[in-house]
């Protein structure tokens, strides 16, 4: 069939843009050297989809029938703050110790614009903490940010916090609970058609990508 080549357009979130899909795509780029790439950073959305965009790498279940989902593999999703946060603060040893005085920095669906509840989950007991939050933000970079400069406690995936844990301006808490790990998806919509270059991506991302989405616990 030939080289693939042309232009593709990919959707992509904050954290996971940087942290995960830009690192490996000198392999990409490197192995197809005739496609050009843009990328959409942002909350990707179904949205998205249908604004020109060939495909999106996306945190969550599935939600539409109208798109095409191959999984990518899952995420650990963690709970910190800064060790001068927790030194004003305490420690907490149980998730409901969140609602008493803790400082809480919400991730706000830039969809909905409701704040995404604190999970927990441990020894197949689930809970979720809903309380009034310090401070919103929407966009995930931002989101660890506000916890690095000591804003408050957030909830985040492993790999966007794996820096400053292990630099030490991060600490992880509340391990034992950590919730059941987030899918990721590629999605596409059933009826824009596979072209090769999007056919070669996607298996490239199959590939490449579950690995490192995984490589933090």
């Amino acid at each position: 069939r030939g080289k693939p080549q042309g232009h593709l357009r990919i959707g992509v979130g904050g954290s996971t843009a940087r942290d995960v899909l830009i690192p490996l795509l000198p392999g990409f780029v490197s192995r197809y050297p005739e496609i050009r790439l843009d990328l959409g950073v942002s909350v990707p959305s179904v949205d998205l989809i249908s604004d020109n965009v060939d495909c999106v790498i996306r945190g969550g279940p599935l939600d539409s029938s109208s798109l095409i989902g191959r999984r990518l593999g899952e995420a650990a999703l963690i709970t910190c703050a800064t060790p001068t946060y927790l030194k004003q603060y305490g420690r907490p040893a149980y998730p409901e110790e969140l609602k008493n005085g803790h400082r809480l920095v919400s991730y706000v669906s830039s969809q909905t614009g409701r704040a995404v509840p604190f999970r927990f989950e441990r020894d197949g007991e689930k809970i979720e903490i809903k309380v009034e939050h310090r401070m919103g933000v929407n966009e995930s970079n931002a989101h660890l940010a506000a916890c690095v400069a000591g804003l408050g406690i957030v909830q985040t995936f492993a790999y966007a916090a794996d820096a400053s844990l292990r630099d030490g301006s991060l600490v992880e808490i509340l391990k034992p609970w950590r919730p059941a790990p987030y899918p990721f998806h590629v999605v596409y919509p059933q009826t824009r058609h596979l072209t090769h270059r999007l056919r070669v991506f996607i298996d490239w991302l199959l590939e490449d990508f579950p690995a490192r989405l995984a490589a933090i616990r």
